[in-house]
């Protein structure tokens, strides 16, 4: 941002004396001339001045430009952070639910596998249970039959010596 400074002609003018000007005694075009030096040495202070005044607009307007493009840096770091941050946080969200999600899951198989492993144990109970009433059925029908040849033993015992005697 670059300014051109110009100055009024008036203040450039170039103002040449001669020497013999100066040699003379004072009169009222030395006093003139005496007036004429302390105008141009209060148009210096006053172009000085007002250089001094540019000068000081001109960092002015630096300091603020740089203070903007500071404060826009920051605002536009502080969003990325909320930005990253909130990437961060969906990010770990998900990998959260996820882990739930297959834990649950896992919880879900493992009690599907105890529950069958039990139904199992209980239809190899009732297979055993209804293995030993058979097999105690045998053996009453075992203890019967016995019963019945002993007697039909004892029955042909009988006939045998009531018929011999």
């Amino acid at each position: 941002m670059s300014r051109s400074m110009s100055t009024p002609s008036s203040m450039t003018r170039n103002t040449t004396t001669s020497s013999s000007d100066y040699n003379m005694s004072p009169t009222p075009q030395t006093s003139q001339q005496t007036s004429t030096g302390s105008k141009k040495k209060k148009v210096k202070s006053d172009i000085a001045q007002q250089i001094d005044h540019v000068q000081d607009e001109i960092k002015s307007l630096h300091s603020d430009a740089r203070s903007r493009y500071n404060h826009k840096q920051e605002r536009f770091l502080a969003k990325l952070d909320a930005k990253t941050e909130h990437h961060r946080d969906t990010r770990k969200y998900e990998y959260l639910r996820s882990a739930r999600e297959h834990e649950a899951s896992l919880a879900t198989t493992n009690h599907q596998h105890e529950q069958e492993k039990k139904d199992a144990e209980i239809r190899l109970h009732e297979t055993d249970i209804r293995v030993h009433e058979a097999h105690s059925l045998v053996l009453d029908k075992e203890a019967e039959n016995l019963r019945l040849k002993i007697q039909f033993h004892q029955m042909t015992q009988g006939n045998k010596s009531d018929g011999g005697v």
